[in-house]
């Protein structure tokens, strides 16, 4: 971490003392175009006149010779950014030391490891290697370079032959620049509950979604499961506890990927993504930089009422959340290593239930030209709770060919199943292609499988098949129009996944795999975006699909625009699901329009009809209040078919320490529902506990002590709570992250070292940023000597033990920020001797921190 800004309550003692040595220099004859504080000057001694200094008039001068120094670079650290020949590298803290040459008697600058790796040079230029131990000055160390200092910008200027240099992207970051996070322990939490009543009848349901993790040096620790509980007409239902996740990983730069140890998902990337326990290797694009650089749909839908909406893959939960009537957008799923169709169910107030599917495929993209990403996984097969004998492995290779042309590959091997991946990507100035194809081999034992005669194998069975897949895309940027389209074609009866050969062969005896069962034959999803620019926006999507062994096919469209007219914003839509197999038809059409009422206020108004003719309509206000917007609400009536009525409420409420939604609603038919939600996380560190919002990968706890009230500068609003403690709970790994504190809220008498660090950090790391605070005392001594004239400016005062108190500044005035006793002697000194020195007793209120307090004194 570095800390590279000054205390932004602009102390009064700085801006004196700054304000009292500009003027100094009052002569510098024959000086070449180079900064004055600056490493490398060569001209004459910078000369000072003390007397700018004698603010008493008794032609006592401060001693001021230290800065008449040819370099006035003191011995010591110095927090900087570094350029190498024009371009920013980096920041990090800067040592000077004394060079005892006499041809040199002022301090040089130390070559480092930390500044190596900054500077990123060939090793040709680097002459003697960099130390921690001594200081290896850097003429030395690289006497090809010339290093120049700006004490006041806080730079370093390097310029070196250019050929001396790596060539790098130029956004750039040393993997040596990459922190290691703390030891920390962290639970994430979601909580969602639910209460139905109707007609005398009542359910309830508890979802509680858990994510945890603990960090112990580069390792990290992660666990992720959900529970959920229900109960109806006084049964009570307790669901097991489902893991999804339980593993270690760290990352290793020299393979620029992870290593994961434990219980996970493999990447679903080219190949078939399945649950494991064993062992991981693959790479991270998220060590790459930010210019060689990216998937999980975006679901929408229509709540009629305050609704929860429950989100399954594969059949487990992986998202729930509370909506309220009218159109709804969720696109913060996490990216899933699974590949899977989406099914979204609609649970609305009055208990009825409605679902949809969203086709999803994990497709691998393009890359760039001698970019690759891997995977290497081996272990045992798992599902759920559940470890599975089959030892399974799995490779994944993608390769940048060229420009234009990615190559994919990638093999899953098992004792009953063998499957190997060959693909392509093009991209083209008609628009991006990629061609899969994968080869199965799935052997299934005797007495798992029933054949198309409607027999049970009793010898075993070998089945080969193959599947091929194409993805399109294109962006016509003068028309705004952004096309894709997606199909799966899984050409032969015999292509089967690892699961279902594992899952075949493992319930011998106790149930079967039919090859009559319906299984995925074609699929196809076209999308289109077209922006109109002014004139609005449309949206179509369609997907239709059908089946081996199962007769007719599945169609699915949504066509919608939106539009903007004065200070009303509007969206019409039709959507359409067609299942052949049963003849079921629905289309719906809608209408969803809003009116600002200024204030972060709105009204909005929304109607539905389908192809049954059933129509409903809402009609609500809602918007937010508070500081930073943290309340937000909604007040809904609803009004359907047959006289039905609804009338709906809801309220969120969210800071620094959790994220609380509450919804309610009634009907005209004795329907009533209740719901909320409840998220967060709760850090432990070396600080304390702290509270928060919930947290992604990798995050940060800010501490600074003294400083409760202050807002942390992440975007986000967190203060830091009463210990001083304050999560930001995002950070990007690979990435510099700026992290501030705002202390206008503070006393005056608090005062920060720094008010902004910088942070690195690697993979799912967890850091403490420290930021240094004082606890000024806000005393005042007005100071004349015994003949009546007023101390120097710039005189530097100590208490008894020798600690530093403060400066003098105009007028005689001693600022006694640092005093920590209540009474004792102060000496003040301008200079060496005892003439330029005196003293004064004192006797102060140090329990009184936040008044100022103002005393005559004469120091002698």
């Amino acid at each position: 971490m570095r800390e590279f800004s000054f205390n932004p309550h602009l102390s009064l003692i700085g801006f004196l003392i700054g304000l009292a040595f500009f003027p100094l220099y009052t002569k510098a004859e024959n000086v070449p175009n180079t900064p004055k504080e600056s490493l490398n000057i060569e001209d004459e001694d910078v000369e000072f006149s003390a007397g700018f200094l004698n603010m008493g008039g008794n032609g006592s001068n401060i001693d001021v010779a230290r800065f008449q120094q040819k370099n006035s670079v003191l011995p010591g650290e110095y927090p900087a950014a570094v350029w190498v020949n024009g371009k920013e590298k980096g920041e990090m803290t800067l040592r000077f030391r004394d060079n005892e040459n006499a041809d040199m008697p002022f301090a040089q600058l130390c070559f480092t490891p930390e500044l190596e790796a900054l500077l990123d040079l060939e090793s040709a230029a680097i002459k003697r290697s960099p130390s921690e131990k001594e200081c290896v000055f850097i003429q030395d160390a690289i006497p090809d370079g010339k290093a120049v200092f700006n004490t006041g910008q806080q730079r370093l200027e390097f310029t070196i032959a250019q050929a001396l240099t790596i060539n790098r992207p130029r956004d750039y970051i040393s993997p040596s620049r990459w922190q290691t996070g703390d030891v920390a322990a962290f639970a994430d939490y979601n909580i969602n509950h639910s209460r139905y009543a109707n007609q005398g009848s009542q359910s309830s349901q508890m979802f509680l979604n858990l994510r945890t993790g603990v960090n112990l040096g580069n390792w990290a620790f992660r666990h992720s499961g959900s529970k959920s509980w229900s109960q109806s007409e006084g049964q009570s239902y307790n669901t097991p506890y489902q893991t999804y996740e339980t593993y270690v990983q760290r990352d290793f730069a020299p393979i620029r990927g992870l290593v994961t140890l434990g219980d996970f998902y493999t990447s679903g990337q080219v190949v078939e993504g399945f649950a494991l326990r064993g062992i991981d290797i693959s790479s991270d694009d998220r060590m790459l930089s930010p210019s060689q650089l990216g998937f999980a749909p975006r679901v929408q839908g229509i709540a009629n009422s305050n609704a929860v909406v429950s989100i399954y893959q594969n059949g487990n939960i992986i998202y729930q959340t509370n909506v309220t009537p009218g159109p709804f957008v969720i696109d913060d799923l996490y990216s899933s290593g699974y590949n899977g169709d989406l099914t979204v169910e609609i649970k609305e107030a009055d208990g009825k239930v409605r679902s949809f599917i969203v086709p999803f495929s994990n497709v691998a993209p393009l890359i760039r030209m001698g970019q690759f990403r891997y995977q290497v996984a081996a272990g045992r097969y798992r599902s759920g709770e559940e470890i599975y004998p089959d030892n399974v492995a799995q490779s994944m290779l993608q390769y940048g060919l060229y420009n234009n042309i990615t190559i994919n590959t990638g093999v899953t091997y098992s004792k009953n199943y063998l499957s190997g991946a060959l693909g392509l990507g093009l991209n083209t100035p008609i628009g991006a292609f990629s061609v899969d194809s994968t080869w199965t081999r799935s052997t299934f034992l005797p007495h798992s499988l029933v054949d198309e005669n409607g027999a049970m194998n009793t010898q075993p069975s070998v089945r080969k098949g193959y599947s091929l897949h194409g993805n399109y895309s294109i962006n016509f940027n003068r028309t705004r129009t952004n096309i894709t389209l997606a199909a799966y074609r899984y050409s032969s009866r015999d292509f089967y996944s690892l699961s279902d050969v594992i899952n075949a062969n493992h319930f011998i005896g106790k149930s079967f795999f039919s090859v009559l069962s319906p299984r995925p034959k074609n699929q196809y999803q076209l999308s289109i975006i077209q922006d109109f620019d002014k004139w609005g926006s449309l949206y179509l999507v369609g997907a239709t699909r059908n089946y081996w062994n199962k007769s007719g096919s599945y169609h699915q469209y949504q066509l919608s625009y939106a539009n903007r007219f004065k200070w009303l914003s509007y969206q019409i839509g039709f959507s359409q699901t067609i299942d052949r197999q049963s003849g079921q038809r629905d289309n719906q059409i809608y209408l969803s329009m809003s009116v600002p009422l200024g204030h972060n206020h709105s009204l909005s108004s929304n109607y539905a009809r389908n192809s049954a003719g059933n129509s409903s309509s809402q009609i609500g206000i809602n918007g937010s209040f508070g500081k930073n917007s943290q309340w937000s609400y909604g007040v809904y009536g609803n009004s359907g078919q047959e006289g039905y009525r609804n009338m709906s409420a809801n309220m969120s409420y969210r800071n620094s320490y959790f994220d609380f939604d509450a919804s309610a609603s009634r009907d005209n038919r004795g329907s009533r529902q209740m719901s909320s939600n409840l998220s967060g996380v709760v850090v432990a560190h070396r600080h304390g506990l702290t509270f928060g919002e919930s947290v992604g990968d990798s995050f940060a706890v800010v501490h600074a002590d003294g400083a409760a009230g202050a807002e942390v500068n992440s975007g986000q609003g967190q203060m830091l709570d009463w210990f001083g403690n304050a999560i930001v709970p995002y950070t990007q790994p690979y990435r510099i992250n700026e992290i501030g504190i705002d202390p206008q809220n503070l006393p005056l008498n608090i005062e920060f070292d720094g008010t902004e660090k910088k942070i690195i950090p690697r993979a799912n790391s967890i850091h403490v940023i420290d930021f240094e605070t004082k606890r000024n005392r806000l005393v005042l001594f007005n100071l004349t000597r015994t003949n009546g004239e007023l101390l120097p400016m710039a005189s530097e005062a100590y208490d008894e033990q020798g600690q530093f108190v403060g400066y003098v500044v105009q007028n005689g005035v001693l600022f006694a920020g640092g005093l920590q006793q209540p009474k004792g002697t102060i000496k003040v000194s301008w200079g060496n001797g005892e003439q330029n020195q005196c003293h004064f007793d004192y006797s102060v209120n140090l329990d009184n921190a936040t008044q100022m307090q103002q005393y005559e004194k004469v120091c002698q």
